[in-house]
């Protein structure tokens, strides 16, 4: 594991681990939830690697080691707008910059984003229309002014969705994925349901068969191109 930092557009410094394997199909951006770290993906990022994958996970501005601002101006997630939370979309970005800086192209790198992750997942997708897809673990309607019904309207038929969420301890975010799925125009789109699993990347601990299943999805969707 490398630990790596590098700038957003707008002078934020996002700090991450990149993971590779001996042999890489492509990369995967991971995007957790809040109040969690880049570290909620370590296991994952394992996992990843043995199916040949390459994977980023960043902390999101304002969390873990991502602290520092415009101008060195520390940050806190706690003390964030919505707008400022918005504003994360730029860490997505600039993580897709850094792997193409690695070698990698666009078309061959995928996001997996929890909760208010996974809203950042869809919009990356938006704004990235190479990206071949995206895993959403735990998305809601709206976090934080991020709406991912309105955003996966915008992304193309082209880009795969798997989405999850766990029923019965999670049930708001269990309708809401079911309705992103459902406003999404992919041609390759997948619910997985989940009973009891808990939130976000929880899920993936909880209940490893999830984990694996996931992994294999991203595996070949990146080789499909």
């Amino acid at each position: 594991m490398e630990r790596v930092n590098f700038k957003t557009m707008d002078d934020v410094t996002i700090v991450g681990n990149w993971v590779t394997a001996p042999t890489t199909l492509g990369a995967v951006i991971l995007l957790h939830t809040m109040p969690e770290t880049r570290k909620s993906w370590l296991t994952f990022q394992d996992i990843l690697a043995k199916r040949g994958l390459a994977s980023l996970a960043i902390d999101l501005r304002g969390h873990g080691e991502s602290l520092d601002g415009p101008g060195g101006l520390k940050i806190d997630y706690q003390r964030f707008t919505d707008s400022e939370h918005q504003s994360s979309l730029f860490d997505a970005l600039a993580a897709v910059e850094w792997i193409k800086g690695r070698g990698h192209e666009v078309g061959r790198i995928a996001a997996v984003g929890a909760s208010i992750g996974a809203n950042l997942a869809v919009q990356l997708l938006r704004e990235e229309p190479q990206l071949k897809g995206a895993a959403l673990l735990s998305a809601g309607k709206n976090y934080r002014g991020l709406n991912a019904v309105a955003d996966v309207v915008e992304i193309l038929p082209e880009q795969s969705l798997w989405i999850a969420a766990s029923e019965m301890d999670d049930p708001d975010s269990f309708k809401d994925s079911q309705d992103i799925l459902a406003a999404a125009s992919s041609i390759q789109k997948e619910f997985v349901p989940a009973k009891d699993a808990g939130h976000g990347t929880k899920m993936l601990e909880n209940q490893p068969a999830l984990a694996q299943a996931l992994a294999d999805w991203l595996k070949q969707l990146i080789q499909g191109g």
